[in-house]
């Protein structure tokens, strides 16, 4: 994320460069499970677990192409898609798949598992990430300075209230996007479209996740911490938690109040537990390859998998390595 020509951010807030995920040293450790060879210069990015089609996906960076993984056979196999995108998501469990290109301004919907193009809508400059509430797909505009709401590929809402809009999730019918100029967590209601509160978060956020029932985390780049938030009525933060690196990406098993973030310069994930109260709580680091950037997580199994981005790897790790 590049930073901002923008001097200040929403009712004032000051505005700084996004977080970068930084550099990561060759991994000190044998990372955890198992590692896959990638395409050379895939640099993954992206990834999104299909469970449904037994396939994970992963975004080469700046390439109109994705990496296939099968999860059944171990092949890896590369498809062109019509755009480069780094964050990849799938709109529901068995898709489409949502890709955001960058290079295109375009969001693309591709079917799965054969990755062609379903539906394509014209969005502000760079999106970035997409998330779908029932009818309504809302895409962040990174450079566009701006979140849009797309329903049959035609814009209904656009809101300007975030100076660099980075990741987006949803809970219920509330949408969370992170400012990652700004450092704020606003909220916005997928039904009036409207925005509902705006946050402060922490001192570089990047990325977003639901952790279960109205309740979210964001990951704190540049202040090395895990957030969480209750976006639910009246949006307010529930606690923070210090971790030993730069948590640049972040997943959850809402069922269990789990929470897995990358650790992109030292080559970990941090999982962290949702205590009661909803505060995050650090409970261990497992080892990973080379700068983390992004990964996902296997619904059906638990296990993850994690892009490296520096080597070109994919790495699934078992999740009895979180036990």
């Amino acid at each position: 994320m590049s930073a901002t020509h923008a001097r200040t951010g929403y009712r004032g807030h000051a505005v700084t460069k996004a977080a970068e995920p930084g550099d990561a040293p060759p991994p000190p450790v044998t990372p955890a499970g198992r590692v896959v060879p990638l395409p050379a210069g895939a640099h993954p990015w992206g990834v999104a677990v299909a469970d449904s089609v037994h396939t994970v996906y992963l975004a080469e960076r700046k390439q109109d192409r994705l990496v296939r993984y099968d999860m059944d056979t171990g092949a890896v196999t590369t498809k062109a898609v019509p755009g480069s995108a780094r964050m990849i998501d799938l709109a529901d469990p068995d898709g489409p798949l949502l890709l955001p290109a960058e290079d295109r301004d375009r969001l693309y919907t591709l079917a799965l598992p054969s990755l062609d193009l379903v539906s394509s809508a014209s969005t502000g400059r760079h999106p970035h990430q997409a998330v779908r509430v029932n009818s309504t797909t809302f895409v962040t505009e990174e450079f566009g300075h701006g979140v849009r709401a797309l329903r049959n590929g035609r814009t209904v809402a656009h809101f300007t209230q975030p100076v660099q809009p980075g990741g987006i999730t949803a809970v219920g019918n509330r949408v969370a996007v992170v400012d990652v100029a700004a450092n704020l967590l606003f909220v916005y209601d997928a039904t009036t479209l409207r925005l509902v509160a705006a946050l402060p978060a922490g001192a570089g956020p990047s990325h977003v996740v639901p952790i279960g029932g109205d309740r979210v985390a964001v990951c704190d780049v540049r202040g090395n911490a895990v957030l969480t938030y209750d976006i639910g009525g009246t949006p307010r933060a529930l606690g923070r938690a210090a971790v030993p690196g730069r948590a640049f990406w972040i997943r959850a098993d809402a069922a269990t109040g789990t929470i897995y973030t990358a650790l992109a310069n030292t080559d970990e994930i941090a999982q962290l537990r949702v205590r009661a109260d909803g505060a995050p709580q650090l409970v261990r680091t497992v080892p990973t390859v080379r700068q983390p950037v992004s990964f996902d997580r296997d619904p059906a199994t638990g296990d993850l998998y994690v892009g490296g981005y520096a080597d070109s790897q994919l790495q699934v790790i078992p999740a009895s390595a979180f036990r």
